[in-house]
């Protein structure tokens, strides 16, 4: 089944959110990436996704989130790590329900801190297409979420 990410499928957009949380939880464990991620949907959806959040949830401690960690991006607070993987997960959340024909249910506060996540971390122009697509102009009125996916390259719904 496609998915407003060009390149994914549902059940590959799933495993890249299974993937990235267990790159961020990895990485605060002082952890190389794997060489070639498994299938981390090979025992089922909920299982994939339950063993990530729950590795994210329990390497993401305080003392972690408070100091510099090592990612395969470069050096960061842990903090600004967490911000992107969960950025990411609230931005793919909307992917996955358009894909599935299901209501967001975003709140506009989770929408409004990937919002921000991006425009600290993505210039709005000189994209590449691969990762973020060119924003897309919206009004000043729009919702939260419609403006988090217009600003990823997503056209609203």
């Amino acid at each position: 089944m496609p998915t407003p990410c060009d390149e994914w499928t549902v059940h590959e957009l799933v495993d890249h959110l299974c993937e990235g949380a267990h790159m961020i939880a990895g990485a605060f464990e002082a952890q190389a990436p794997p060489e070639e991620a498994p299938d981390f949907l090979a025992d089922g959806p909920m299982n994939g996704w339950s063993a990530a959040s729950s590795h994210l949830a329990a390497a993401s401690t305080p003392e972690v989130l408070s100091a510099l960690q090592q990612m395969p991006f470069g050096e960061v607070p842990g903090e600004a790590a967490l911000g992107l993987i969960v950025s990411d997960q609230i931005t793919h959340a909307w992917d996955l329900a358009q894909a599935t024909g299901q209501d967001h249910g975003l709140s506009d506060e989770l929408c409004q801190y990937a919002l921000a996540t991006w425009q600290g971390l993505v210039p709005a122009e000189g994209r590449d297409g691969k990762n973020f697509k060119d924003a897309i102009a919206v009004g000043p009125d729009a919702s939260a979420v419609d403006q988090m996916c217009a600003y990823t390259g997503r056209q609203p719904a």
